[in-house]
């Protein structure tokens, strides 16, 4: 984000990168109730902050770092409230050149 001070290129860089922050998401279906989706929340922060699953994790090599189903739900709007000239910029930086 430091690679340049243009707002239309730091909000393109930021739509590019923000796929890195939800790499392994979890989702439910569309129109899941409120309830179920608190309950499934609570359940992942649960096992994220289980001790016994961060050592096993950490046995694996593997990195955790999770984002809150709310973060994760406040980064995708975000992400589909970009105006389309960010989308295209994002998109053109992103391209494979011939």
């Amino acid at each position: 984000m430091d690679l340049t001070a243009e707002p239309l290129e730091k909000a393109a860089l930021k739509l590019i990168v923000s796929r890195q922050s939800i790499a392994r998401p979890f989702a439910a279906p569309p129109g899941i109730s409120q309830d179920r989706a608190r309950v499934l929340r609570a359940a992942f922060a649960a096992t994220m902050a289980d001790q016994a699953f961060r050592e096993e994790a950490k046995n694996l090599s593997l990195d955790v770092d999770p984002l809150s189903g709310a973060d994760v739900e406040a980064l995708l709007k975000e992400i589909y409230a970009s105006p389309a000239a960010v989308v295209k910029l994002a998109s053109e930086l992103v391209r494979e050149t011939p």
